[in-house]
């Protein structure tokens, strides 16, 4: 097994592409793998990775322990563009992989989707996010897995490096999206310095976390 305190971060490079979907499906739920509560990594990972890292890999970083990615942070400097690309690039040929590999119908995935569209008709995810976009334009994906590199010090340095970028780019606040469950992620952000700007109780994920009510949380940092 790779020493955990051997590990360096870097710029993001397209040979890390497979590493960084890998750790996103891994840690999929709410820092938990995705097969949790859905399944088939490939669609999973075209959805919370591909813009990421093929639209604006210039934005990412990854953290390597021995020639192994064992962590990263996606970023988008302009969420406004994020939306714009995905919904009038990306979202069609995504569903239509979908269509293909017959993810609707797969296992607990059409549970999957009726809880999520359950929670969007409720209200549940209806963040002020003009307002969010505003003062915060940037936002941030970030994990690290297998879990033994949690906790050593490889979140705040995929951060630093990250809020250096911005910086020297004149952005002036960025955001993040989880949840109240991801008992892991809400301290550390706070800790790094950023704020709760938005909490709405989600019922989609009730089934699946031993202590519901479970929020969906905003966070917010100026720079």
């Amino acid at each position: 097994m790779n020493d955990p305190g051997n590990w360096r971060v870097l710029a993001y490079r397209p040979a890390d592409r497979a590493a960084v979907r890998w750790i996103c499906a891994e840690t999929g739920f709410l820092g938990e793998p995705q097969e949790k509560v859905v399944l088939d990594r490939e669609v999973f990972a075209d959805m919370w990775s591909a813009y990421w890292t093929d639209r604006e890999p210039e934005s990412g970083f990854v953290a390597e322990c021995e020639g192994r990615v064992v962590g990263y942070l996606l970023g988008c400097v302009d969420t406004d563009r994020y939306e714009r690309v995905f919904n009038q690039e990306m979202a069609r040929p995504l569903l239509w992989k979908a269509l293909r590999r017959g993810f609707f119908l797969r296992g607990k995935n059409p549970g999957y989707i009726y809880r999520m569209v359950r929670s969007l008709r409720r209200g549940e995810f209806k963040a002020p996010m003009r307002a969010i976009k505003h003062e915060y334009p940037a936002h941030l994906h970030m994990n690290i897995a297998p879990p033994e590199f949690r906790g050593r010090g490889l979140g705040q340095a995929l951060l630093r490096a990250y809020l250096d970028y911005l910086r020297a780019r004149g952005v002036k606040g960025l955001h993040l999206g989880t949840t109240s469950h991801n008992q892991q992620a809400v301290p550390f952000y706070l800790a790094a310095g950023f704020q709760e700007i938005f909490r709405s109780r989600i019922t989609c994920y009730d089934h699946a976390v031993p202590d519901p009510p479970v929020y969906l949380l905003y966070f917010g940092m100026k720079l």
